[in-house]
């Protein structure tokens, strides 16, 4: 895993001057005064970079399933600054101080850090500048508010709960840590792989000189995509972290959903009233109150009695079946989430080692810690329980985990 960084201090840290470059098996290591960076090429046109204070260790992700497989070669090596290059990119290393540029085998200045702002630390937090061009535009970071286009903008991951939230609030339910950058004909991606709170600036600054990426804690791990197209980048992006299954031909329709249709005698009259009117769907979704008290892998037996009838008829009427999963599980004893979680060591812990709690629908919770191999086969075994009565869909709640009472963010740059 990552180092995680405890050192405090008031004044930012800088890499510093480059002291030595040594050559590994699959990566170029550079020293600094202060730090160490990995450069490794994943692809002719994917090169991670990872910068740390104290030498890295082998390490993994939660997202990345490929490894370094193509040729970094050195084309010069002078006092100034070291050019390394793939089949498609060229990589400048500047050595005082220590600053990363991507170009074109043309010479073109895809993307660059900052000079005057190289990566550096402030107490945990580590942040990389990167160089602002004047026609420069930002695409990305999944569900965000505001325009298209995010320059002039500042975004934050950190999974939130966020009801009826109003176009400029952040942060939102998901944290998708990869952007896009397009300017002068160029184009580029980034992927930020960092577990930690990140911000992303996209020149919401007073001189518009510099956008900035940054991580709470942990390493200045990322991700550069050089594809001289999007369609690229994305093809790119999504070799690099695994590309989901083709959906079911079924999911392409139109699908019905809302918060909330209960109880049976209600979901069975909306069907009915789209078949009458003749209005193409096919799915229904089933929101929070089909649970038993919001307990995930149950149903409410005054509302639901009979489920597998219900869906049987709803299949014989052409609708395919979506239930919410709220991975919270209901502190109860006697509930067989709770009892099954606790009894094998299933949750998220404090540091102390007690089990983590926090509130969501069901009220106070443990959640799975989805970092075990057992946890994930125990849930989706579990998924059993909506499987049997003829659920073929799931739909994963706020992009979960997310928990209430947490302090949001607003930002006012859009």
């Amino acid at each position: 895993m990552p180092v995680v960084i405890t050192a405090q201090t008031d004044f930012p840290v800088f890499a510093g001057k480059v002291k030595s470059i040594s050559r590994k098996d699959h990566f170029i290591q550079v020293q600094t005064e202060n730090a160490f960076m990995r450069i490794s090429a994943y692809s002719p046109t994917v090169v991670r970079i990872r910068i740390t204070l104290a030498e890295p260790k082998d390490d993994f992700s939660y997202a990345v399933i490929q490894s370094p497989a193509a040729a970094l070669k050195e084309v010069s090596d002078n006092r100034d600054s070291l050019l390394l290059a793939t089949d498609s990119l060229n990589i400048v290393v500047y050595k005082n101080p220590l600053r990363v540029a991507f170009r074109t085998l043309h010479g073109e200045t895809i993307s660059e850090d900052q000079p005057g702002l190289p990566v550096s630390w402030l107490g945990t937090a580590v942040t990389c500048y990167k160089k602002l061009f004047p026609d420069e535009k930002f695409l990305g970071l999944g569900e965000k508010t505001g325009n298209l286009n995010k320059r002039g903008g500042s975004y934050e991951n950190w999974n939130s709960d966020v009801p009826a939230y109003a176009i400029n609030f952040d942060p939102l339910y998901q944290s998708i840590p990869f952007f896009i950058g397009i300017h002068d004909r160029v184009t580029y991606g980034i992927f930020l792989d960092n577990s930690f709170r990140t911000k992303f600036n996209f020149g919401a600054s007073t001189d518009e000189k510099f956008s900035s990426f940054s991580a709470a804690n942990g390493e200045m791990d990322y991700y550069f995509f050089g594809s001289p197209t999007v369609a690229g980048i994305i093809r790119d992006y999504t070799w690099l972290t695994g590309r989901m299954p083709m959906p079911p031909v079924w999911s392409l329709g139109y699908q019905q959903c809302r918060w909330s249709y209960f109880p049976e005698s209600e979901v069975m009259g909306i069907a009915q009233k789209f078949r009458d009117r003749q209005i193409p769907c096919d799915v229904i979704y089933l929101d929070i109150d089909y649970m038993d008290k919001y307990k995930i892998f149950t149903w409410d037996q005054e509302r639901f009695p009979q489920p597998k009838a219900m869906i049987d008829k709803l299949k014989g009427m052409g609708f395919h079946v979506v239930t919410i999963v709220d991975p919270g599980i209901k502190v109860e004893k006697g509930y067989f989430a709770y009892d099954e979680g606790v009894a094998n060591d299933y949750f998220a812990k404090y540091p102390d080692g007690s089990n983590y709690i926090g509130s969501v629908w069901p009220g106070r919770c443990h959640f799975p810690d989805f970092t075990k191999d057992a946890v994930r086969k125990w849930w989706g075994a579990s998924f059993n329980r909506l499987v049997d009565p003829g659920v073929e869909g799931y739909w994963n709640d706020m992009n979960e985990p997310s928990a209430w009472g947490q302090k949001h963010t607003r930002h006012h740059s859009i």
